[in-house]
């Protein structure tokens, strides 16, 4: 049974790192990033992390996405393991949909493991649909990427779409 709680998305800060690092080795084994890696990402003029905390549990997870020329490119995004299927990653997406949307950007598009159907239904019920697949895109198993994309994020549907979703999450 799906728990639905309610977080709060901030920007990541230093003081974030060790507990993004655990949530990303849980949820990504090898292929996680090491800490320098998200210290430069933390000053990266073309990049934006949040993190998604609860009152007494601290941060759950986090996102990260980078500001293309007219698209947002989702980069990262992970829960910890205790607390998936509780919508913190649906807190987590329609708060990047709003960078999106701020950043006048055309549209969304990510890579997700070939085997992770679990994440390519979460990016289905926010429009995304499948582009094509990236061989060997993992570098700890050469597995391979899905690329997925959402429509143009003016069209009606998809506002639509991330109202509603939006709707049922920030209530």
């Amino acid at each position: 049974m799906t728990r639905s709680l309610v977080g709060t998305v901030r920007p990541m800060v230093d003081a974030d790192l060790p507990m993004v690092r655990t949530i990303e080795k849980a949820a990504y084994g090898s292929d996680a990033w090491s800490r320098r890696k998200l210290e430069d990402e933390l000053i990266n003029g073309f990049s934006d992390y949040l993190v998604i905390e609860v009152t007494d549990k601290g941060v759950v997870g986090f996102a990260g996405v980078w500001f293309m020329r007219d698209q947002l490119h989702l980069v990262t995004i992970a829960v910890d393991p205790l607390y998936q299927r509780c919508g913190f990653a649906t807190q987590l997406l329609l708060s990047c949909f709003d960078l999106a949307r701020q950043a006048e950007m055309s549209s969304i598009v990510l890579e997700v493991r070939e085997s992770n159907t679990n994440a390519q239904t979460l990016y289905e019920r926010f429009g995304f649909r499948r582009l094509g697949r990236l061989r060997g895109y993992y570098r700890d198993d050469g597995e391979d990427a899905v690329v997925m994309q959402t429509p143009p994020l003016v069209d009606h549907d998809q506002q639509i779409l991330i109202v509603e979703l939006a709707r049922h999450y920030r209530n």
